[in-house]
């Protein structure tokens, strides 16, 4: 084989961190698998950062959501490089910094050093903004801008948030902040994500409520001064349950992770109330049109980011890309301590 086909060999393969199978974070190691080809209406990116989602290890567990997924490859949220570009793709080129939620519709998950996906479902990276600090939004972002919409969110209304220290929560209270919600509260379990809310936000330490205290609904209550317009759960279980109680007649429910019992819609029932499920994903699995919300709503994400309209929440970055990062933010994400958002480095 002579030395430019052996270059050749090399450059059409990539390194990516891939699942053996369900369960531990023991189970992901490194590959190096074939470069995706670009299909029609398909963008390559070479990825300089990823972020980390809740549901990143549910699906290594195996649990429900990995039910839909095609790849070994797990990883929602990038930023990254233009690489390649198909010849029907008009709207990027090569070079362009960009930034996507993935979902199932990428080559791949974004734990490889390149991803193809869909034209649709792209934004160009905010300019102000590092590639770790834009692989942070597009997941938490997106799922908390349709939260706030499907509920109706504006200033006049009162807002209870379970779960605000996280990543979708701290994009929530960021955009509640946006649209100027005075009657903000939220949930934290401990003084280092009660100190993340105030350092961060700007929290009133009133708006944060404990959710250890055994009358933590009743104490929501009343430093709201009644039932809430809208009430947002992260949680789930024993907080979803809450949020049910805290709502007003004709109120909003939203949850992100699960639908409430049936002694739970027996209380909306009677008050009229509304629930929407929020699940980012559901999108990708529509017809293509509705691909574009993802960059819709990414590409108003950038211009309130740029304008410096919003505080974005801070992130963390556990290291560069390698299997060592990949099973360090599982591990932290499952036990339950991050406030914000995780970022791995991908300098290739």
């Amino acid at each position: 084989m002579s030395l430019n086909q052996y270059k050749e060999l090399y450059d059409s393969s990539m390194k990516a961190v891939i699942l053996k199978k369900y369960g531990s974070a023991d189970n992901f190691e490194w590959a190096e698998i074939p470069l995706p080809a670009v299909s029609k209406g398909q963008i390559r990116i070479q990825t300089k950062a990823i972020s980390f989602n809740p549901v990143d290890y549910q699906i290594r567990k195996g649990l429900s959501e990995s039910k839909m997924v095609t790849s070994n490859i797990l990883g929602r949220d990038l930023s990254g490089i233009v690489d390649e570009v198909h010849s029907d793709v008009n709207e990027f080129k090569k070079g362009d910094e960009v930034y996507c939620y993935v979902c199932d519709l990428g080559s791949s998950g974004s734990y490889a050093e390149y991803v193809t996906v869909p034209a649709e479902i792209v934004a160009l990276k905010p300019a102000s903004l590092s590639h770790e600090q834009a692989a942070a939004i597009p997941v938490a972002g997106i799922t908390a801008a349709i939260t706030l919409s499907k509920t109706r969110a504006d200033k006049s209304k009162s807002v209870f948030v379970a779960g605000g220290a996280g990543g979708v929560g701290s994009f929530v209270i960021m955009l509640a902040k946006w649209l100027k919600i005075q009657n903000l509260f939220t949930t934290a379990g401990n003084e280092i994500s009660r100190s993340y809310l105030i350092n961060n936000f700007q929290l009133n330490p009133d708006q944060i409520i404990n959710y250890n205290q055994e009358d933590f609904v009743k104490l929501a209550l009343e430093r709201n001064g009644g039932n809430f317009d809208i009430a947002i759960d992260l949680v789930g279980g024993k907080m979803l349950a809450a949020c049910c109680e805290l709502l007003c007649v004709d109120g909003n429910l939203a949850s992100v992770t699960e639908s409430p019992t049936p002694g739970d819609f027996d209380i909306l029932f009677h008050k009229n109330a509304s629930f929407h499920s929020v699940g980012a994903n559901a999108y990708s699995l529509a017809n293509k049109t509705q691909w574009k919300i993802y960059q819709q709503v990414l590409n108003h994400l950038s211009k309130l980011i740029d304008k410096k309209l919003v505080t974005l929440p801070p992130v963390n970055i556990v290291g560069e890309f390698s299997v060592t990062s990949v099973r360090k933010a599982h591990q932290l994400l499952e036990a339950g301590l991050v406030q914000g958002k995780l970022v791995m480095s991908c300098h290739h």
